[in-house]
């Protein structure tokens, strides 16, 4: 599929009413001829069309499919993958390939090793330019499981926590690095359990939600990509590595999932969760987009009190509101 019908089909995607009028201005064409297109896209099985006149909704083909596997000391991610995923993969570039091989296998991999639950579910929706992926379990779930191996204050700390990555419950098996990266590499990436759900959109900052979701007793990752996607694995990992290393050496921390809903960064005491683990990182980068202020003994505790206590870690800081620009450096930080 070209590059150009997959952006037409987006807009389609996102424009199920009025939509010959929109194809119709983005190609300068007249709304007949932009007619004429979606009719031989729904000819061609790239589209479904119902209602009539102004009621017209065209939606893009979603195939589905789910697969149930049974927890047991036998089974493979690997294997899951070739059976499930890979099939409806084939025709798919190289890069995409490689991305839905590393997202699919690492947290398939995680249900088995960490879920401490009976069965693992599959769901794939495929459409003309996108596959959306789930991977349910019915274990312990992981946030509480993480809050509980961690000690930590509440679910919210350890969805903070895991957003930081190189966070793992089982370290002699595992590095704690393939959340982190999945939900950087995929367009959209959603971790849900009980009640609560860590979300990471491309070009959006993440977000963590509390009971206005879907209620997941066990743990529910799911994941899409866009079949035209440039990304690469390689890249990604890049991104967040030292010049010359390969290690894992750099973390983006979101600064607005560390503010609970209703409060104002502060204190020391939250200052000092947000640098929780900071010393695994060789480059931090501190994202303050959503944020609009913070207190003198929240910006003091990190950039004046953790940065003597650690000078290995290099602070860096992005999307600084000129409030909290000027709060950091009166603690004698230069940005």
């Amino acid at each position: 599929m070209s590059d150009i019908l997959c952006k037409l089909l987006e807009i389609v995607k996102n424009n199920p009413t009025q939509t010959a009028e929109v194809i119709a201005e983005t190609l300068s064409i007249t709304r007949q001829s932009a007619s004429r297109k979606l009719k031989v896209w729904v000819e061609e099985n790239l589209l479904t069309v119902s209602g009539r006149g102004r009621s017209t909704r065209y939606e893009l083909v979603e195939q589905v499919e789910s697969f149930t596997f049974n927890l047991s000391d036998d089974l493979d991610e690997f294997q899951a993958y070739t059976q499930t995923l890979a099939p409806k993969l084939k025709s798919l570039n190289q890069n995409v390939l490689e991305i839905f091989q590393y997202g699919f296998t690492e947290m398939f991999n995680n249900a088995i090793d960490h879920s401490c639950g009976e069965k693992i579910t599959v769901e794939i929706r495929q459409t003309p330019i996108s596959t959306f992926v789930s991977i349910t379990d019915n274990g312990l779930g992981i946030f509480e499981k993480i809050q509980k191996a961690f000690d930590l204050v509440d679910i919210r700390q350890s969805i903070f926590e895991l957003s930081k990555g190189k966070l793992t419950t089982d370290k002699a098996n595992h590095s704690g690095e393939g959340i982190f990266f999945s939900s950087k590499i995929f367009d959209f990436f959603c971790i849900n359990s009980k009640g609560w759900a860590f979300v990471h959109n491309a070009g959006v900052i993440d977000i963590m939600y509390e009971h206005d979701i879907e209620y997941i007793d066990g743990t529910k990752v799911m994941f899409e990509l866009s079949h035209s996607s440039t990304k690469r694995t390689k890249d990604v990992f890049d991104q967040f590595a030292m010049p010359d290393e390969y290690a894992f050496a750099t973390t983006v921390v979101p600064v607005n999932l560390a503010k609970h809903e209703g409060e104002f960064l502060m204190s020391r005491s939250q200052a000092k969760r947000l640098v929780a683990r900071f010393e695994h990182f060789q480059k931090v980068i501190l994202d303050f987009q959503g944020v609009t202020s913070i207190g003198q003994g929240f910006a003091d505790q990190i950039f004046r009190v953790y940065q003597n206590e650690h000078p290995n870690v290099q602070l860096f800081v992005i999307n600084t509101a000129d409030d909290i620009k000027d709060m950091i450096q009166r603690t004698g930080y230069k940005i």
